[in-house]
């Protein structure tokens, strides 16, 4: 699936590519990078999901943890 979205064939939901730059445990750059690349939004700290998605990448979180936080503040889930 990651060397489709990487060819060119297939085109990943926002929150999908996301799942995926916590499965590779990509950097916050790394992942703006990419959300950039496939032409989403990258993630915006004035936006409470998406600061917690920045929270999770920058100390490190896995994405259950991240998951757990999104639905606790009652925020659309990564899966």
């Amino acid at each position: 699936y990651l060397h489709q979205v990487f060819a060119g064939r297939r085109k990943p939901s926002r929150s999908r590519l996301l799942c995926l730059c916590f499965g590779l445990n990509a950097t916050l750059d790394e992942t703006q990078e990419l959300l950039k690349q496939c032409g989403l939004a990258q993630l915006y700290p004035k936006n409470k999901r998406d600061a917690i998605i920045l929270y999770g990448l920058l100390h490190s979180q896995d994405l259950f943890t991240v998951n757990d936080k999104l639905f606790a503040e009652n925020e659309e889930t990564l899966y």
